[in-house]
């Protein structure tokens, strides 16, 4: 399961300017990055930047958001919004209960049926 986190804990979101996926026309242009809490991350470009990005088409913006997401998943630099270092982390998932029961403690000698006295230890 992956997590957006900082050195504070978790977080529900991030972004990443643009320009990181090596593309000169989304310099300033904000990528989000969304936490859904179930281990899956959304990316999405942000709202205040919809109408620079409405001259180009459907087809180009999800190039972009799949480059994005190639680069988010390689550990590129994410922030929050207000400025702090995040970065995605693998949470383990939580742990099976075992179904191997513990051990009762060791017999006593006293506990050895008559015959078997040969294997109490000396």
């Amino acid at each position: 399961m992956k997590r957006l986190v900082t050195v504070t804990g978790p977080v529900a979101a991030a972004q990443m300017d643009g320009y990181l996926i090596e593309e000169r026309l989304l310099d300033h242009i904000m990528i989000q990055v969304m936490d859904k809490g179930d281990g899956n991350l959304e990316i999405a470009f942000d709202e205040r930047d919809r109408r620079f990005l409405s001259q180009f088409s459907a087809t180009q913006l999800a190039e972009w958001l799949q480059e994005a997401m190639l680069h988010v998943e390689a550990a590129c630099p994410l922030e929050t919004r207000d400025g702090k270092a995040a970065w995605i982390a693998d949470e383990a998932p939580p742990r099976a209960r075992s179904s191997i029961k513990a051990m009762r403690p060791a017999r006593q000698e006293h506990d050895l049926p008559a015959g078997l006295e040969f294997l109490r230890r000396s």
